[in-house]
């Protein structure tokens, strides 16, 4: 294929572009599309680590007990999470780079509402429905762009990315608690309205990566329900192991703040306690990043580790009777978890490849929905019933432990072969550059089929 017949088919290279310098950018990725979903994640991990401490202030200003409060969080991690399979659908008719801008939008009038009115309909609407329902779609856009435009440095990207998530619950707990005695809790949330436009600006970023981000037709279409993914037994493993896993990620941002206060820890030192643990998460998500890309045999067997480890802490945390304890817990527990969400969507490409990413990733982010939005009001229940909150933290290490048996099931699985075969839309080109970009990316970046951990 001639010079200029190449540019004549793609219609966003300039006539000096050759497909060499394509092929390079395709494998390398934009990393500022990194930097955007870095700060995306640090204001939705922020705000959700916040959740506890708004309580204790809410209680107070409205006279509702945790168990009502608790389900503004709730709806903000159901919602955040739960709109991802829908992203896949609409991406037929919008751009991620226009979704993640209407995201960013979303999320700053849900707190805008906040500032209007203090009670719960209202809060149930802005904090939780709206705010959630932004941050998922702008979040979902951007790791969706990454999967699709890194390969090397996928793992390296998305744990840069989703390192996000531990540099929010350092920053947010102290700048919250200083505003929160400075402006009071509607002062809060009209500062925090302004803040989260700046989603809307980062989505711009995701706009020169577009053009690489190829979803097959069928795929978008299918939406929801993949036949293949229905039909695969170690997909349906993998979503059940997901749900117990962040059924039990959920409880320790309420019940930690909570189990402070029953010691007689100061708030300032409670919110401190939290970003000790956003430490010890960005570290993990960034470690298992640089390591998980040379070790693609080892991501299942670490994810257990991970999981496992965390279920452990979470049993010895009704123990701990000093806050020095109590911190070193919460920074180990998220150092651990750290780790394991960042493997997640690594994983999800290696069991599934990029066709499928949106489809795949989309139900794994539904399910994590509904876990979280179940997670902190079942357990609530159960503590009540009990008389006793320490009971959180054993069902949710019990829920660790049984999630982290579900992985050695799901890794001892076959990938049935249908996920791994390439596109027949990128068998066709009869470029000999664009074949060999095929290849490159399929034998460098997937692992073979057989043996490939599942998560």
């Amino acid at each position: 294929m001639g010079k200029k017949e190449f540019e004549k088919d793609d219609g966003e290279c300039s006539e000096t572009q050759k497909p060499k310098d394509v092929d390079k950018e395709v494998r390398d990725g934009n990393w500022l599309v990194v930097v955007a979903g870095f700060v995306m994640y640090f204001c939705s991990s922020g705000i959700s680590s916040v959740f506890g401490l708004l309580y204790i202030e809410l209680e107070r200003e409205t006279g509702s007990e945790i168990l009502t409060l608790s389900w503004i969080g709730s709806l903000f991690i159901g919602f955040s999470l739960d709109s991802a399979p829908f992203v896949g659908i609409i991406a037929r008719y919008w751009s991620y780079w226009s979704l993640a801008v209407v995201g960013g939008l979303l999320s700053s009038i849900g707190y805008f509402l906040g500032f209007i009115s203090t009670s719960l309909p209202v809060l149930y609407l802005g904090l939780g429905v709206l705010s959630g329902l932004g941050f998922g779609i702008s979040t979902f856009a951007t790791v969706v762009v990454i999967g699709h435009t890194f390969t090397r440095r996928r793992p390296l990207a998305l744990g840069v990315c989703t390192a996000g998530v531990g540099a929010g619950m350092i920053v947010f707990p102290p700048v919250y608690t200083l505003l929160l005695e400075m402006y009071g809790l509607r002062g809060l949330f009209l500062i925090t309205a302004g803040l989260f436009l700046n989603n809307a600006v980062l989505g711009i970023f995701l706009r020169s990566s577009q053009r690489d981000v190829q979803q097959p037709t069928q795929t978008v279409m299918e939406g929801i329900i993949n036949p293949k993914l229905v039909k695969s037994g170690k997909f349906a493993i993998f979503l059940l192991f997901n749900f117990l896993y962040i059924f039990a990620f959920s409880v320790p941002f309420t019940y930690i703040p909570l189990r402070a206060t029953e010691l007689g820890i100061s708030l300032p030192l409670t919110a401190l306690l939290v970003s000790i643990s956003g430490v010890t998460s960005m570290t993990g998500r960034v470690l298992i990043g640089m390591i998980a890309g040379n070790l693609p045999r080892a991501r299942p067997w670490l994810l257990l580790l991970f999981i496992s480890l965390s279920g452990i802490v979470m049993n010895v945390v009704p123990f701990a009777q000093s806050y020095v304890t109590l911190a070193f817990l919460g920074a180990v527990f998220m150092l651990f978890t750290g780790a394991a969400n960042s493997l997640v969507p690594v994983l999800v490409v290696d069991m599934f490849g990029t066709d499928l990413l949106a489809c795949s990733l989309g139900l794994i982010y539904f399910i994590y929905g509904i876990g979280s939005m179940l997670g902190v009001p079942v357990v609530a229940l159960v503590c009540e019933a009990a008389g006793d909150n320490q009971w959180a933290f054993h069902v949710a290490g019990f829920c660790l432990f049984v999630s982290s048996a579900l992985v050695v099931v799901c890794n001892c699985m076959k990938t049935p072969e249908g996920f791994f075969q390439t596109n027949d839309n990128v068998k066709k080109i009869p470029d000999v550059e664009s074949n060999m970009e095929a290849i490159d990316i399929s034998v460098i970046d997937l692992p073979e089929p057989v043996g490939t951990p599942a998560a």
